[in-house]
């Protein structure tokens, strides 16, 4: 719900940036953590007064490799989602609109399951500023 408010607040665009610029930081840490990992492995290999060290390395950055890797995904996949979706049907001004309403519940037609499943079931119900039309972001 945050990030809806922000949309609503500093607008599609630099909420699309911000969002970019958090999952491409959840990357770097995942690229961090297969490099822990790398390492735990290597350091375990070496003797075995190490192994311990090692294998919590190994165990750290598995579990870190895990998590960044699904944060990744679901922010870059609703950003990717909301940001195809934000041209205007009738115009086709892209991201010139006002948040209207929106929510992270379904609409009472149905919504997108992946979305329901990454992220919630966020949707906007968008109105373009040059022409006034009203569209539903899903």
């Amino acid at each position: 719900m945050a990030s809806l408010d922000r949309i609503r607040t500093d607008g599609f665009r630099r909420w699309y940036e911000r969002q970019l610029i958090d999952c491409h930081a959840w990357l770097v840490s995942w690229f961090l953590s297969v490099i822990a990992l790398a390492s735990g492995v290597e350091v375990s290999a070496a003797s075995a007064g190490w192994r311990l060290s090692g294998a919590l390395l190994v165990l750290g950055g598995s579990v870190l490799a895990f998590y960044s890797w699904k944060r990744y995904r679901v922010l870059l996949d609703i950003a990717e989602r909301l940001g195809a979706q934000a041209t205007c049907p009738a115009c086709r001004a892209y991201a010139k609109f006002s948040v209207q309403s929106s929510g992270p519940a379904p609409l009472p037609d149905g919504g997108d399951p992946t979305l329901e499943n990454h992220g919630g079931g966020i949707w906007l119900r968008a109105r373009c500023r040059k022409c006034g039309e009203e569209w539903v972001l899903r």
